[in-house]
């Protein structure tokens, strides 16, 4: 890069454009992700997208969600929200000059900044790197050899699960209608309450009426039935070559039928048939009960670290803010 970027607002047209184009791109660098946060946040997260023009002319969609911290003190941005994989679309492979560049604009000039580097595009893994992020990873299973390549690499125990399910009678399907939802939603209350004060997020039934409405038919949801009753739900969001994992719950009293890896079966099974490239399972917080269930599954470990930049005054002005609340509550 000989010179500084030039950055301007992205239109939504501009950002569904690039998102359709960019082969490195997942469902959570595209408008109708952020804008179901929005919706489901009441307005509270804003989507915000910026086109950075580099220096042969290539256009790059830098993506996020601002927010406001401390009232109107100072602006965050998020990219992307839910901690997924956020930073920019590029239409082709950059240059290690140009990922940097573009790495320094995440976020703009916000107070905080927060965004987890897409595995799919390696120049913006090592331009975070660079910045300083956090070591992280998700584990993906590579779908290119086709669907019995992938059963191949399995665990034994784990294919032995699907014939167990099979036996067991588990079925799935993908949701048909909003009756569906509800049972889903259902079974995922049941799994909150059994996680109890273990689980670390709680989602609203919003968030997933946003999910659904604003994705289409990027959006999957995929059940498991079994004694006539939903029992099992992976939800799975798509863009033209990964298919994630993003959320999933099941009812205890049914886990020795095995209906997620029912799910996962087909799930995988449809993306192979529909030429998608990666199905990603999300990072797993450091659970190693979590990853070594996924390694069942042949899923591999793809570098995604994070950048956390927060603005040194912003702390201070928080803090002040926090120590002004408390003394004028006493008085």
């Amino acid at each position: 890069m000989s010179g500084r970027l030039r950055v301007t607002r992205a239109s939504d047209a501009q950002w569904d454009a690039a998102w359709a184009a960019a082969p490195r791109a997942t469902f959570f660098h595209s408008r109708a992700w952020y804008a179901a946060w929005a919706e489901a946040s009441g307005g509270r997260l804003r989507p915000l997208a910026r086109v950075a023009t580099l220096d042969d002319g290539t256009r790059v969609v830098l993506v996020g969600a601002e927010r406001r911290v401390g009232g109107a003190l100072a602006r965050a941005v998020e990219s992307s929200p839910a901690g997924t994989f956020g930073g920019w679309i590029a239409p082709r492979e950059l240059a290690p000059d140009e990922a940097d560049a573009l790495a320094a604009c995440v976020g703009g000039r916000a107070a905080s900044v927060v965004w987890r580097a897409s595995p799919y595009d390696a120049a913006m893994v090592e331009a975070a790197r660079r910045l300083g992020a956090c070591d992280d990873t998700t584990q993906a299973v590579d779908l290119r050899e086709g669907f019995d390549a992938v059963v191949r690499r399995w665990s034994k125990g784990h294919r032995a699960t699907i014939r167990q399910a099979e036996r067991a009678g588990v079925r799935v399907r993908t949701a048909r209608d909003a009756r569906d939802w509800d049972a889903y939603l259902d079974v995922y209350h049941d799994t909150v309450e059994r996680w109890g004060e273990r689980a670390t997020v709680v989602y609203p039934r919003g968030v997933f009426d946003a999910i659904a409405r604003h994705g289409g038919a990027r959006v999957r949801l995929w059940l498991a039935e079994c004694d006539g009753a939903v029992v099992a739900g992976a939800l799975c969001l798509e863009s033209a070559r990964v298919v994630v994992y993003w959320h999933g719950a099941a009812r205890r009293a049914y886990f020795d039928r095995r209906p997620v890896h029912a799910l996962m079966h087909t799930a995988m099974r449809d993306a192979c048939e529909r030429g998608l490239e990666w199905f990603d399972f999300n990072p797993s917080g450091g659970l190693e009960g979590v990853r070594a269930f996924k390694r069942g599954f042949g899923a591999q470990e793809l570098p995604s670290p994070v950048v956390h930049r927060h603005r040194a005054w912003l702390a201070a002005a928080l803090w002040v803010r926090r120590r002004l609340g408390r003394k004028g509550g006493h008085t």
